[in-house]
């Protein structure tokens, strides 16, 4: 089927952008697995501190099963747009209508989704913040023990050792005066007075959630314009195609 110079830019077009696309629903699987295996977040020290933690405002769900629902909806994500791309190159290359049609849709409801979702997060950041710092504060304070002789209380050690801090805005959040060996730099005994208390936890582990901000950011800018190019493309290739067999 020989197409018109018009219809030909936009297959062409289809083509390249869907390659890219693939390219960045990589992107987005491999983000999502590096969350999950290479961040010290989700490691099994801290694992119950980190379970520990309560958020409020999404059922009362703890701060680990978020993030690694996180991390595994991101894996999700990425690698359907991979196959997502993969079928837009598909339709573009055969000229086949039936697949322009399932994959302008499937994108269509895929970039709605996506939408609805930034601005969910959007909402609820500021609540989900103020939660997690409430909630890390009343286990320090109600069963957080400064001699680490359970479990909660190593993984709340083993969190102050791996990220050099102590309390979570400071150390005056420490249930005792005396505190845990990791919350000082080298003094040993440890107390809210000695010079050497590192700064408080929570700046520290949101840093290192923030620090994946700006690439899930502009990857998720870069698919959502990348999309709205494929779904118009694909309509307008579709009209092309079907204008041609008409003729």
């Amino acid at each position: 089927m020989t197409l018109g110079c018009g219809a030909s830019i936009a297959k062409v077009i289809l083509i390249i952008v869907n390659t890219i696309f693939l390219i960045l629903g990589l992107g987005i699987g491999i983000a999502g697995l590096v969350f999950r295996f290479g961040t010290d977040l989700l490691g099994d020290k801290i694992k119950e501190a980190m379970k520990s933690l309560k958020v409020d405002v999404v059922g009362g769900v703890n701060v680990y099963d978020v993030a690694s629902s996180l991390s595994l909806l991101l894996i999700i994500v990425g690698f359907f747009i991979f196959l997502v791309g993969g079928l837009g190159c598909c339709g573009a290359c055969c000229q086949n209508r039936v697949l322009l049609v399932v994959y302008a849709i499937i994108v269509a409801i895929l970039l709605i989704a996506q939408i609805v979702g930034v601005a969910l997060f959007a909402g609820f950041r500021s609540e989900f913040d103020d939660s997690v710092k409430k909630g890390f504060k009343d286990i320090l304070q109600t069963k957080y023990n400064t001699t680490g002789n359970d479990d909660l209380s190593q993984s709340y050690n083993a969190l102050f050792n791996l990220y050099e801090c102590c309390g979570v805005d400071s150390a005056a959040d420490m249930p005792d005066n005396n505190l845990p060996k990791e919350c000082c730099a080298s003094s040993n005994p440890c107390s809210k007075s000695s010079t050497d208390v590192r700064s408080g936890c929570y700046t520290k582990l949101k840093d290192q959630i923030d620090q994946y901000n700006s690439i899930f950011i502009g990857v998720g800018v870069s698919v959502l314009v990348f999309q709205l190019i494929c779904v118009i493309f694909a309509f307008c290739l579709c009209a092309a195609i079907g204008r041609d067999s008409i003729v």
